[in-house]
Order: C-alpha cells, then structure tokens, then sequence
C-alpha cells in the first residue's frame, strides 16, 4: 500500500514488530487528523487505524516507548520528545522528572536519614517500654530456661563452693527479696552458682530472676561485697532492664513480632542464640540505675548499704585499668565507686 499520509514532517522514526513476528522494520510513525500511519523505508504503509485507538505507554526513564496498534504491531521509538509532540500525550513526564536525579534528592535523603534517626532516639524507646509491658511471662521464663541451658552446655562448670557456702548465701539472697516485700513475687528470683572460667568474678541477672554469682566472686569477696552484686543485680531485673536491652538490640524485628502476637520467631531468636542475652552490656543509665536499687535494698534488708561500692574498690585494687570487655561496657571503677560512695552516706 502507497503512502497515504500528508506528511507534513509531523512524523517520529522507530521501529515497529508485526503482530505475532519477531521481525524488525526501520519506519516512522505519522499521525493526521483521522488516521495514524506506520511507514516503511520504501513509502509503503505497514499499518494504520484512528488515533484514538493507538495504545501509548507511559513512559519509563530513558527507556524507548511503546505504541501499540490495534492489530497488534507494536512501534518502539527513544524519540520521547517528538512523539509526545507528535502525539500531544505526556506519557508520564510528570513521574519522569521525578524519577530523574536532581539535587533536591539530595535534600530528600537527608531528610530520611533525620526522620530514621528520630525515629531511632524517640521512636525506639517508645517501641521498647511498649514491648516491655506487654511481654508474656512464659516467654520471659523460658529465655531463663534457655540462657541457663546455653551457659551450662557452652561455659560453665558446677560450682566448686561448699554446700555451707551456698547456704549462707542463699539466706542473705532470701533477706533481700523479703525486704522487696509483695514486688519480690514479680519475678521467680533465684539464686545459682557456677564456676565459669574465664568470667573472674562476676554476677549476672536473666530477665525472669535468675541470678547467677561465679565461684571466683565468692572467693574474692566479703559477704558484704557479695551481697552489694546480689542487690545490685536484683535491681535489674526488678526494673527488667534486660528486657530493655533485648529489645534494642534485636531491633524492630521482635518488637513487630511482640506487638503481632506472634512470639515463635521471638523464641527461636533468643533459644537458639542464648548467648544473645549474655553479650548484652547495660547502658551507663542502667548500671547506676541498679546501683542506687541495690545500696538501697541491701540498707533495707539489714546489710552494710557499702558492699557495692567495696566490690568495685577490690576489682579497682586487682585490675586496674585492664578491664576485660565485660566491665568496660560499665561506668569506670572510680566514678562508680564515688557515687556508690555518695548513695552510700545517704543511707
């Protein structure tokens, strides 16, 4: 068929696909006030129809646009600008430029970056204290359960400590929660001990109550030092401050699983990877909560309120500056000491 279109140079080069064929033709489109035109090299007319019946793509960055027949021949041309001239159709310009790069992108990003980094300081606190709360106590009991089982299977021993010993650390360990009176019964407190090699001494608390004290505390220590950790670790768990560092931790993922009521993945994450709990350190803000916790409760319970403060003077005398990792996530020695001191004189 002869070229039937009044070219009046209104026309835009591409390339065009019959329908059903994988052949190529070089043509150009041209469109006039009732018919639209694909053209070979030759002149002659591959195809037309109404202009109302053409298919024009939306536009997709630098890619080439489409243009559909209604037969089915498919026109591609990279000439945006001329067909959107040629066919008064924008096909997404307006997405277009804001798909391209420009320096207000720039501005957008920082403003993310802000937005992410106040949702981290503000939001996050929020999330957590939220998730906190709302914890179920199996699961609280059973990341005990589990941690303990990573301890004794990965790190440590029995204990090496007379049964004497124990006992009289277990009594003082049963004078500080009756002083707690009825907030006692919050938590399953309870008292373990093991020799861990390795940890020097050391105590730590697990988020249901269970407190561990190494065989190397007790042999280093006064009574009254030892009661001093025990309050002081009691108080963590009584304002669940390991909770707390969980949740920040693990991040959005368990807080999201918390608030769905889906807490399987939750115990998976924490069971199977108990050492979690373990490698957590407590904020500054944590440790002096538990400090100021513990002068007061050991006062409470009849005990020398200056058994913290002289813990951290002996591992002051015996360490040093050569803190192992664990104790150099805490607040310094000196520091530490001066306000248990100071907390101390109020008692």
């Amino acid at each position: 068929m002869a070229d039937q279109s009044n070219d009046n140079g209104a026309s835009v080069t591409g390339r065009a696909y019959p329908a059903l064929s994988s052949r190529e033709i070089p043509v150009r489109l041209a469109i006039g006030t009732n018919t639209a035109w694909l053209i070979d090299e030759q002149g002659q007319v591959l195809t037309s129809c109404d202009p109302q019946d053409l298919q024009i793509e939306p536009r997709v960055g630098q890619t080439e646009r489409r243009v559909n027949f209604p037969d089915g021949t498919l026109f591609l041309t990279p000439n945006h600008a001329a067909l959107e001239h040629l066919t008064g159709d924008s096909g997404g310009a307006v997405l277009h430029g804001l798909e391209r790069y420009h320096p207000r992108l720039i501005l957008v990003a920082l403003a993310c970056l802000a937005g992410a980094w106040g949702a981290w300081k503000y939001g996050l606190s929020l999330l957590v204290a939220l998730a906190v709360w709302i914890t179920p106590p199996p699961l609280v009991e059973a990341i005990d359960s589990g941690v303990m089982q990573v301890v004794d299977r990965l790190m440590a021993n029995p204990s090496e400590l007379s049964n004497a010993k124990k006992a009289e650390l277990q009594g003082n360990f049963e004078r500080l929660l009756a002083s707690m009176g009825s907030a006692a019964e919050d938590h399953a407190y309870r008292l373990e001990f093991r020799h861990i090699p390795g940890m020097g001494p050391n105590a730590f608390a697990l988020p249901n109550g269970t407190i561990v004290v190494t065989d190397d505390l007790v042999r280093m220590a006064s009574a009254d030092a030892i009661v001093g950790v025990m309050s002081h670790e009691i108080g963590h768990v009584a304002e669940q401050h390991g909770l707390h560092q969980m949740y920040r931790s693990v991040g959005g993922y368990v807080l999201i699983g918390l608030l769905a009521g889906d807490t399987g993945p939750i115990l998976d994450e924490v069971l199977l990877e108990g050492n979690l709990i373990l490698s957590l350190s407590y904020s500054r803000q944590h440790e002096l909560s538990a400090d100021s916790f513990g002068v007061d409760l050991a006062s409470r319970a009849g005990f020398d309120p200056g058994g913290l403060a002289e813990f951290f003077e002996l591992m002051a005398a015996q360490y040093g500056d050569q803190q192992d990792d664990w104790f150099s996530t805490h607040p310094g020695f000196e520091d530490r000491i001066e306000n248990l001191n100071v907390l101390t004189r109020g008692h």
